[in-house]
């Protein structure tokens, strides 16, 4: 099987997976709909007084209601930027905000940084212009960036994510406590390093003051003609 099949095969399966993801969401959201109904039924019955006199056992299942009501705006946030993961592949390139495809990526990233106590804090640039590139290899190429800045962090620590405009660049950075720039080198392994090539992006470790230290990944649009 010679390189380009096996391209082609590995495009195909990651559509696969976008779409089955796709589909799974919607349909979950579906789920949520009707439980979100059912809820709001079932406060209407308590405000009417007509499921239960005692006081109570009625603030008991108005907590309920409210904690499931919660719960419910939470999963559908979550299956909604699942939706937006899943449609990236759609298309190898196309237009996106670099903020808005961080948020929609955070969403499941947040679960690691919670499992290692780590903090995770914001500095988004307003009014970023919009870019043209691979929005679903970006993606990846980010998860692998921050998976790496976890593991060379400690617990109870703090990792900012910056985004910034410089120049024609849009770039995005990790800034977290001192870490020995020559750890960091992990990072430039020939996977993540073609990867980023691909974007037609740049990767480089700043060592700050302050005893902090800045992995900075800048990208930019790419020509429409020599997009993939």
């Amino acid at each position: 099987m010679n390189a380009l099949t096996e391209n082609s095969i590995r495009q195909e399966q990651i559509e696969s997976f976008g779409r089955l993801m796709a589909g799974f969401a919607h349909d979950m959201k579906n789920h949520l709909g009707i439980i979100r109904e059912s809820n709001g039924l079932m406060g209407d019955i308590l405000e009417m007084g007509s499921l239960c006199e005692d006081a109570k056992v009625v603030e008991r299942l108005q907590k309920s209601i409210a904690a499931i009501e919660r719960r419910v705006a939470i999963s559908a946030d979550i299956l909604h930027h699942l939706s937006g993961l899943a449609h990236r592949p759609d298309t190898t390139c196309s237009s996106f905000l670099i903020n808005e495809l961080i948020e929609e990526e955070y969403a499941f990233l947040e679960r690691f940084s919670r499992l290692k106590q780590i903090d995770v804090g914001w500095e988004l640039g307003e009014g970023l212009p919009a870019i043209y590139n691979d929005p679903s290899l970006l993606q990846h190429v980010l998860y692998r960036i921050y998976c790496q800045c976890l593991e060379l962090m400690d617990s109870v620590q703090s990792l900012t994510i910056i985004t910034e405009q410089e120049g024609q660049n849009i770039v995005i950075a990790f800034r977290f406590p001192g870490v020995c720039p020559t750890d960091c080198s992990k990072l430039f392994n020939e996977p993540l390093l073609a990867a980023i090539e691909k974007l037609d992006g740049k990767l480089k470790i700043d060592d700050r003051e302050k005893n902090t230290i800045e992995i900075r990944l800048a990208i930019s649009s790419l020509p429409v003609n020599d997009a993939p």
